[in-house]
């Protein structure tokens, strides 16, 4: 039985400044007493952006939310230094002592980096998704922050979300070489969040939005694309500088309505943002079809969701039965948002 952690508060936008850190706004402690604790169950949710995709990391504001699909860890303390990793992706052994490198469990190994001179012992950590990992639902970020928690409940640290944010955010930079962190806020703190990464503050706009994600077969790894952008950013700087400011508006915009409950107007910010991203180049041939047939079908809105270049699109439902509308050819996976982050779901002796 999944043991939920206390919910934040939900903070009204026009009484939460910019400048607030996090920990002033959301000050929301995990309650552990892992004393003598030897195994743990922690998940997190997967989440998908809604609005703040390129900006984000060129300071402007995002949005994003915690889907009701969610990756588990299962970590076992073992009574020698030897970690052992199990996970659909194939299983890795190595020495606490002496980490082996593996590009695909990078994330694990450079937690374990971390935390190899504070685990009481070597470590068996067992992982199972509801989501599959080509399918852009954050699971890195869901892996990292489920994998952190569960070493910080093991060692018998108090948690807070904003310890455990600055902590995964450290993992994901190194690994990727940057990121702004919004897929792991939406995995720590469960519903829709905006999020500010000048200042790491953390705003909740709610649990429930009527949106669909729309998978067009193929991903282009996220920082190919972010390499891209970088470069055509060189050859016009202060243009593609406008591009990302016009996303942070449109980001301000989104945020105040899903904040009063206007899902015409946030159809329309989709549709901005989404034209916007098209100005990046990271629209192709297939995801301008797909979000051309969901326009076309009803929907309020739909967008590119994510780096672009493949991937997702998200749209969102009119209430109608032309709302939620699948394309032929392409998987549909209808989502909700989960209220939930980061949760304890069992520990035992």
């Amino acid at each position: 039985m999944v043991s939920r952690l206390p919910d934040c508060s939900v903070i009204p936008m026009a009484s939460v400044s910019a400048e607030m850190p996090v920990a002033e706004q959301v000050e929301n402690t995990f309650d552990t007493k892992p004393s003598g604790q030897k195994t743990v169950i922690v998940s997190a949710p997967g989440s998908t952006m809604l609005f703040g995709e390129h900006a984000v990391l060129h300071g402007e504001a995002a949005i994003a939310c915690a889907m009701d699909a969610r990756l588990s860890v299962k970590a076992s303390l073992r009574h020698d230094r030897h970690v052992v990793i199990r996970s659909a992706l194939g299983g890795f052994e190595t020495e606490l002592d002496d980490l082996d490198k593996s590009r695909t469990h990078r994330f694990i190994l450079a937690l374990l980096k971390r935390w190899q001179n504070r685990l009481p012992a070597g470590i068996e950590l067992d992982i199972e998704s509801d989501f599959s990992h080509t399918v852009g639902l954050g699971s890195s970020a869901a892996l990292t922050v489920a994998v952190a928690a569960a070493f910080r409940h093991l060692c018998g640290l108090p948690l807070k979300q904003r310890v455990l944010l600055d902590e995964c955010l450290a993992v994901v930079q190194e690994v990727q070489g940057g990121g702004s962190g919004t897929d792991l806020v939406a995995s720590i703190y469960g519903g829709i969040v905006h999020y500010r990464p000048d200042t790491r503050s953390v705003t909740p706009l709610g649990d429930t939005l009527p949106v669909a994600l729309h998978y067009c077969g193929y991903k282009t790894p996220t920082p190919d694309v972010i390499a891209r952008v970088n470069s055509e950013r060189m050859l016009t700087p202060a243009l593609y500088d406008h591009l990302f400011r016009m996303m942070g508006e449109c980001t301000q915009q989104a945020a105040g309505a899903i904040r009063e409950g206007g899902l015409a107007r946030l159809g329309r910010c989709m549709n901005v943002y989404h034209g916007l991203l098209d100005s990046l180049g990271v629209c192709d041939i297939a995801l301008a079809g797909m979000v051309h047939q969901l326009r076309s079908r009803g929907v309020l809105g739909a967008k590119i969701s994510g780096s672009g270049l493949g991937d997702c699109v998200i749209s969102l439902e009119n209430g109608s039965e032309n709302g939620n509308a699948r394309l032929d050819g392409y998987e549909c996976l209808p989502v909700s948002v989960s209220s939930a982050g980061v949760n304890f779901e069992s520990d035992s002796e």
